[in-house]
């Protein structure tokens, strides 16, 4: 996320993994017993349980639009990273390298670096290839009633995607794309010197600068919130590890009290980091506007420059891309998705616990659908809405105790 900090994937991992124990009862309870597990086997748990891939599939609900857009960017590097991680923590020592040994581990990186943009380009021609097929339909209309057939066959898949928590974002995001690729590409064909392709050129140059200030934005904001929460998660620990230091065989007497004590300090330290996630949420998706637009851009550009078909078929597919791009960001926009802003931490709190669920449940071999997370995503929201509405009855009762005496 900060290409220009080395020790940014280290940090982001460390606040994952301090979220993981805290905010789950067992780890917690390990955590309060035996302190701070080995590094090496804490991050090898968490690496055997957690499936970026799957997590945020299910985080951001991304798998009605994987046809368009692939796997998300944000997905594939965190999967590479955390193996990679684990990797050279175990067999580089980069201080008592030997320049044979630096030159080797740059070429690793440098091999690291091609496989990612071979893997890049497949997912674009993989896409290319969706869209072909996508507007099959509007290819082989014969009169109107086709065309408008092919219409509303968009706008009920649309009508899918937006019913999901990122959907309206995603069509958005896509639907933009998609018709400012199309129109660019039509304007340069068919009008002189391409002069009718300024408009889209000029609409995704806006478009594109706005979304790199978003990112510098977001992640400013995830950057500095995420080093508040670290200190004083940290400071939590560090009193924690105090209180445990302090106490001596005479003191069972105090331990239930002490008990208390420390695991109020976990649910805190838990709740300072669940405080992170609406600005890390809003990094990842910034990031992943960018990685869409860039993804379809390449994909139109294969699917519209095809040399084994006519200049009249290639303008024929731009007209259906375009239509389609622009139904996905008509019926996006209506329902909100240009104003996109994590502020629901209900709804977050209830897709990381189930990502983190089904990413586990997968890697036990467990079938589980899309429905099924959708389904547990709201079972868990209401779950959550429960306590929430719990806490604050509590809360006003012991506010009108405290003012009766």
């Amino acid at each position: 996320k900060c290409q220009d900090d080395p020790e940014a994937a280290a940090k982001f991992q460390d606040l994952g993994h301090a979220y993981q124990i805290l905010s789950n009862e067992q780890t917690r309870a390990s955590y309060d017993k035996n302190g701070k597990p080995e590094t090496n086997s804490a991050d090898a748990n968490l690496a055997n349980e957690i499936d970026p891939l799957v997590f945020f599939a299910v985080m951001f609900g991304s798998h009605l639009v994987e046809p368009y857009i692939g796997e998300l960017w944000i997905a594939t590097t965190a999967d590479t990273l955390m193996k990679d991680a684990m990797e050279q923590q175990q067999s580089m020592d980069m201080e008592n390298m030997t320049e044979e040994d630096a030159a080797k581990f740059l070429a690793s990186k440098s091999a690291s670096s091609e496989e990612m943009t071979l893997k890049q380009r497949k997912r674009e021609v993989k896409c290319a290839l969706n869209l072909r097929e996508k507007i099959i339909p509007f290819m082989d209309a014969k009169d109107e009633d086709d065309t408008m057939a092919f219409k509303a066959s968009i706008a009920q898949e649309a009508s899918k995607i937006v019913s999901t928590s990122f959907g309206a974002t995603f069509l958005v995001a896509i639907g933009f794309t998609l018709e400012v690729e199309a129109e660019e590409y039509i304007g340069v064909q068919t009008s002189a010197l391409g002069m009718g392709a300024m408009n889209a050129r000029f609409r995704r140059t806006r478009k594109s600068t706005a979304n790199n200030w978003k990112i510098m934005g977001a992640g400013i904001n995830a950057a500095t919130t995420g080093r508040k929460a670290m200190k004083e998660v940290e400071a939590v620990q560090k009193q924690m590890e105090e209180k445990k230091a302090m106490t001596v065989a005479g003191e069972e007497e105090e331990n239930g009290e002490n008990n208390g004590m420390d695991e109020e300090k976990a649910k805190v330290a838990a709740q300072k980091l669940e405080e992170t996630i609406p600005a890390l949420l809003e990094l990842a998706w910034a990031i992943n506007n960018r990685d869409i637009s860039r993804t379809l851009k390449g994909a139109c550009k294969k699917l519209f420059s095809d040399a084994e078909v006519s200049i009249e078929t290639r303008i024929r597919r731009a007209e259906a891309i375009h239509l389609l791009g622009s139904e996905f960001y008509t019926i996006g926009k209506e329902c909100g998705g240009e104003k996109y802003d994590v502020k629901d931490t209900s709804d977050i709190k209830a897709r990381a616990e189930v990502a983190v669920m089904t990413t586990m449940a997968k890697a036990q071999g467990q079938e589980v659908t899309e429905d099924d997370t959708e389904d547990m995503i709201r079972r868990a929201k209401d779950m959550q809405q429960g306590r929430d509405d719990a806490e604050a009855a509590n809360e006003n009762t012991a506010s009108t105790d405290e003012n009766m005496t």
